[in-house]
């Protein structure tokens, strides 16, 4: 659950992420290129959904092998993941 406020300011920010897309897209036909693109919208993107998933099997992963390997890098980056995938959601 979200304040009015903290759901205004991910809309915003959702908002300039598409402007941001158009942008590319928009200099992309300027070039004349016809390459192909990934067609991503946020919260349906397909790619994202997988990527999290995957991001969550990692974390999952570092967290039962925590034990078997005291590694200060393996913490650290199972840390930073968690950091992630909470700031993402």
């Amino acid at each position: 659950m979200m304040t009015a406020r903290e759901a205004l300011d991910e809309s915003i920010r959702e908002i300039r992420v598409k402007i941001e897309q158009h942008e590319l897209l928009l200099t992309q036909l300027e070039e004349g290129s016809n390459a192909s693109v990934l067609n991503c919208d946020g919260i349906n993107c397909r790619h994202s959904r997988l990527l999290k998933d995957i991001l969550l099997e990692t974390v999952e992963v570092l967290e039962n092998s925590r034990k078997a390997f005291k590694s200060k890098d393996l913490e650290l980056l199972r840390k930073k993941l968690i950091r992630v995938l909470a700031d993402s959601t």
